[in-house]
C-alpha cells in the first residue's frame, strides 16, 4: 500500500518557493480551465456561472464589471474570481506537495478532482452558487472533471 502520509523532510521543504510556484501556475491554469470550458461548456448558456452568482450575492453590480474586446464583452469580475480560485488552490496544492508528496500522484490529477467534488458537490450548492453535482447531467461532469484533470 502506498503510504500517503509520509512527510518530506524538512530540510527538504522550500515553502516560499512552492508559494510563488503556485502563484504562478494558478494564473496559467486559470487560463488553461477558461479555454477549456469554451470548447466543452460546464452547463447550459442559460445558466449563470457561480462566480457571478457569487457576486451578485455579495451585492456587487456585475455588469459594471466588464471590458469590451474585439467586439465581445468580457465580464472580468467572473473571470477574476476564478482565477484567484485558482491561485489558492494552486499555492495549497503546491504547499502540501512540500509536505506530503504523494499529493502529486497522477500529476495532481487525483488531487484536482478532489477538489472539484469538494467545490461543486458541497461548497459550491451549499452556498446556493450552483445545484448539486448530481443534478448537473452527465455533459456538465464530463466538462468539469476532464477540465479539471487539464487545470491541474
Amino acid at each position: 500500500m502506498i503510504d500517503f502520509f509520509r512527510l518530506t523532510k524538512k530540510s527538504s521543504r522550500h515553502i516560499g518557493i512552492a508559494i510563488y510556484v503556485g502563484i504562478i501556475a494558478g494564473i496559467f491554469s486559470a487560463l488553461v480551465k477558461s479555454g477549456f470550458e469554451g470548447l466543452i461548456p460546464p452547463r447550459t448558456i442559460e445558466t449563470t456561472p457561480p462566480p457571478i452568482v457569487l457576486l451578485e450575492k455579495l451585492g456587487l453590480n456585475i455588469d459594471t464589471m466588464t471590458y469590451h474586446w474585439m467586439g465581445y464583452s468580457i465580464n472580468w469580475g467572473g473571470n477574476g474570481v476564478h482565477i484567484l480560485f485558482s491561485i489558492v488552490i494552486a499555492v495549497i496544492y503546491c504547499i502540501i506537495a512540500e509536505y506530503l508528496p504523494k499529493v502529486r500522484l497522477l500529476h495532481g490529477i487525483c488531487f484536482g478532482i478532489a477538489v472539484s467534488i469538494f467545490a461543486h458537490g458541497l461548497v459550491v450548492p451549499l452556498l446556493g452558487l450552483s445545484g448539486w453535482l448530481w443534478t448537473a447531467g452527465y455533459q456538465a461532469l464530463i466538462s468539469e472533471f476532464v477540465g479539471t484533470a487539464f487545470w491541474i
